[in-house]
This record gives structure tokens, C-alpha cells and sequence, in this order.
């Protein structure tokens, strides 16, 4: 979900119809669950005719109860020794975004977060 939020905020940010770009991945190398069946961009979503965020983030998997999967990876992988950064990263941009409020929407509200947007 997060590589999605990233290229999808990109595409934003560099004028591209996210219908568009939402299409293009699903066609090459980039389709995946997050892209396809719950992107988090809200014309994306509502393009293909399903997402939380084409309902404002509302239901879905929540962002806090994705900050609690990744702590439990995170911990998991700290104690078997591995190195996980992007779990890592992953996780501490989640739990700011939990901190600003984001916690019971939908896991793609990270896309707003990264924006800085409610």
C-alpha cells in the first residue's frame, strides 16, 4: 500500500489523471491488491468501483490496526535478528499518521497523510 500511496501522490503532484496512472499500473508490473481492488487515490477508487477511499477512507482495514500488524512484524523480525527497514519505515509512518488522527480510517489514507491532508 505504500509504494501505491507514494506513486499515486507523485502522480498528483506531477499532473497526471490518477485514473490514468491507476490504469497503466494494472496493466504492467505495478498491479497489485492496492492498486487494482483498493487504491488509495479517491478517483481511482471510484473509477474502478471500489476502495474506502472513493468513501472517504471510511470501513476497509483500519490504519491502526495496520500500525499493530507492523509492530508485530517489526517485533518479530528484531527478535530472530533481521533487519526489516522498510517494515521499519513502514511502521513509523503509520504511527504518525495514528498520531494525527488517521487511525480509524482506511489503511490508504496514508496517501492523504503523505500529502498532508485530512
Amino acid at each position: 500500500m505504500l509504494g501505491i500511496c507514494e506513486a499515486m501522490n507523485l502522480g498528483d503532484a506531477l499532473g497526471v489523471d490518477p485514473t490514468v496512472l491507476a490504469g497503466v499500473m494494472n496493466v504492467s508490473t505495478a498491479k497489485c491488491w492496492s492498486s487494482e481492488v483498493n487504491n488509495p487515490h479517491p478517483a481511482a477508487a471510484k473509477e474502478i468501483g471500489s476502495g474506502a477511499s472513493a468513501n472517504g477512507y471510511e470501513g476497509g482495514f483500519g490504519a491502526a490496526l495496520m500500525l499493530k500488524d507492523l509492530n508485530l512484524a517489526v517485533g518479530a523480525g528484531e527478535e530472530e535478528g533481521l533487519a526489516l527497514p522498510v517494515a521499519g519505515l513502514t511502521r513509523d509512518l503509520y504511527r504518525m499518521a495514528n498520531l494525527h488522527g488517521y487511525g480509524r480510517k482506511d489503511f490508504g489514507v496514508l496517501l492523504q497523510f503523505l500529502k498532508g491532508t485530512n
